[in-house]
């Protein structure tokens, strides 16, 4: 029996030794951690439309291919691109590889590899557009772009202007709207989202050939050399040419690039990195910054007082509609409240800027964002006022009638006094926090002030000064509002104070 035991343990040996060491060797294998922001799109790295809990794209596969030329094991990480530098630098992940363009700003806090891609910019104007032939004609004009990109840097040299967007289908689908006159983007972008578009047409030949390189932390220069030897490899193999050629970004740029990897260096001829491209470069004036950030503050307070009157009026009627009037209406007015409590006010944005045009409703981004704020914080206010109103005692409704008040004129002159005394501090609150709530208008491009903020300490690296600078003026906002309310809110108790002695002096 000891000896059959034996046997068959010596025939299971090679099995457990190798179930044993898998997992150590999986494990000893380094990873190489990338991070990109996969809201960009395609074709860079996006979530697969069948089968969105993955994610696809040429630079994903092209990462997966170094990885495993560096006998490491890639690792993704989403991240945000407004802030993908100072991610890097915290040590979120290893590398960037997400259409990096190199830029002399750029080069001050990271590290950049040899450039893997060459690119190119296309304007894209609406079908019919008869007027824009090339980028010369938009110096009057307002073109659409990626934010901190080589598209943006070239525009705000040439002085033309531009709005920035978080994603290219923002872009592209305002530009159908009629909400900007063109689009400014990669080649790569704008072959994936605008050429098979009928009602889109490009505007002239691309321009400024820049290059995408991965992007490293100070000091990483062993990873830099393996990322740059990587790159050389995946060239001369082929492995890149067939990424490329799938995913149709393949052209004679790309095959220049290859054919310089190829080079045998030993003959004196051009070197992979001595590939002729241009790098964008941006100088940082805080004058400039202070200006830009006034402006988008004075954005960010038109929305909040134009969203608050809308909030405040939307919000009284639907307190009254929810607590006083008939059972339809009260079923109605609950059913907003609690829609517009239970959805993110992201989503709402959203959906009025996106979806609404489908029902022949198109609202530039500035008055989408004053509706949606408005319509979201009416649920919150009315909430306020309902409990206000319930506060006050109905004693009080049938002692007006007995003077012979009529309704409404009772409820003018003894409830509503007193409802908007008691609503006056949580009121406040709600503006207050209606001013910081203006950031998430970023997502349909309207340059408020924490999107500006975004911007420009993405673009500079001063997270702290301009940090500092925005923080104080959300508190020059909103301490002036909060003073106001206290003196209005004292005011009008030492009025009713008064009137109380008054009352029982005449009685």
């Amino acid at each position: 029996m000891g000896k059959i035991v034996l046997r068959q343990l010596k025939r299971a040996a090679p099995l457990i030794f190798f179930l044993l060491s898998t997992p150590f060797a999986v494990h000893a294998q380094e990873v190489l951690r990338w991070g990109a922001d996969p809201s960009g799109g395609a074709p860079y790295v996006f979530a697969d439309p069948a089968h969105p809990d993955r994610y696809v794209g040429y630079e994903k596969e092209m990462v997966e291919a170094l990885a495993a030329a560096m006998n490491r094991r890639a690792e993704f990480v989403p991240t945000d691109w407004e802030t993908i530098v100072t991610s890097l630098q915290r040590g979120e992940f290893d590398v960037i590889v997400n259409g990096l363009e190199p830029t002399e700003d750029r080069a001050r806090f990271i590290l950049f590899s040899k450039p893997y891609y060459i690119f190119k910019l296309q304007l894209t104007v609406r079908k019919n557009e008869a007027r824009i032939r090339s980028l010369e004609d938009c110096h009057s004009r307002t073109v659409g772009t990626l934010s901190n990109t080589a598209a943006s840097r070239l525009m705000a040299k040439e002085g033309i202007p531009f709005k920035g967007y978080a994603d290219p289908v923002g872009a592209y689908k305002d530009l159908e709207l009629g909400r900007i006159d063109a689009v400014l983007m990669d080649v790569p972008m704008e072959m994936y989202y605008a050429r098979d578009n009928p009602r889109l047409r490009p505007a002239g030949d691309p321009v400024h050939r820049g290059a995408y390189v991965v992007g490293l932390r100070k000091g990483d220069e062993a990873l830099k050399a393996e990322v740059d030897a990587a790159i050389d490899r995946v060239m001369r193999d082929g492995t890149l040419e067939r990424i490329l050629r799938k995913w149709s970004l393949w052209d004679d740029a790309q095959a220049e690039l290859q054919a310089a990897a190829r080079t045998d260096v030993a003959a004196g001829e051009k070197k992979p990195d001595e590939v002729a491209y241009e790098i964008t470069s941006s100088s940082f004036n805080w004058r400039e910054a202070l200006l830009r950030l006034t402006r988008a503050a004075l954005v960010t307070v038109l929305l909040s007082f134009g969203a608050m009157w809308i909030a405040v009026t939307l919000g009284l009627a639907l307190a009254i509609g929810q607590s006083r009037g008939p059972a339809w209406l009260q079923l109605l007015c609950t059913a907003y409240i609690e829609f517009f409590r239970g959805t993110p006010v992201l989503v709402q944005l959203l959906f009025l800027y996106f979806g609404l045009p489908r029902l022949g409703l198109a609202m530039p981004g500035w008055l989408t964002a004053l509706v949606g704020l408005g319509l979201n914080y009416a649920a919150y206010e009315s909430q306020v006022y309902r409990a206000a109103l319930e506060a006050i005692p109905r004693g009080q409704l049938e002692a007006a009638y007995s003077l012979g008040m009529s309704p409404l004129l009772a409820f003018r002159r003894i409830i509503l006094p007193q409802a908007f005394r008691i609503a006056i501090p949580p009121m406040t609150n709600d503006f207050v926090s209606l001013f910081k709530d203006t950031s998430v208008a970023f997502a349909i491009s309207v340059w408020e002030l924490a999107t500006a903020y975004r911007e420009l300490a993405n673009a500079s690296g001063e997270f702290l000064l301009l940090g500092l600078l925005v923080s104080a003026f959300y508190l020059l906002m909103s301490l002036p509002l909060a003073h106001l309310a206290r003196r209005l809110e004292k005011r009008m108790q030492h009025g009713r104070a008064i009137r109380a002695v008054e009352s029982e002096v005449a009685a």
